[in-house]
């Protein structure tokens, strides 16, 4: 399957803090070898390869400063106030 999806179809988390804020993706259970995220201004284009599944998910993010970690299945952005 080749298809761009919105993030509603994923488990999203936003928070703003004082200093900043964080988004949080579940990927679960796809291995964190089979993503590739790119920031690209306030969207954070996620891409999912396996052998059975090709897709990419965009999600929104606050602002266009942010920077990406992936660890087990979870992506977090988190960027500046």
């Amino acid at each position: 399957m080749d298809a761009t999806h919105d993030a509603d179809e994923l488990d999203v988390s936003r928070s703003e803090h004082d200093d900043g804020w964080t988004v949080a993706v579940d990927l679960h259970p796809v291995d964190d070898d089979a993503v590739t995220v790119e920031l690209l201004g306030d969207t954070a284009v996620v891409a999912v390869d396996t052998a059975l599944y090709h897709t990419e998910y965009d999600v929104s993010l606050p602002a266009a400063d942010g920077t990406a970690s992936l660890n087990n299945g979870v992506l977090v952005v988190s960027g500046d106030a």
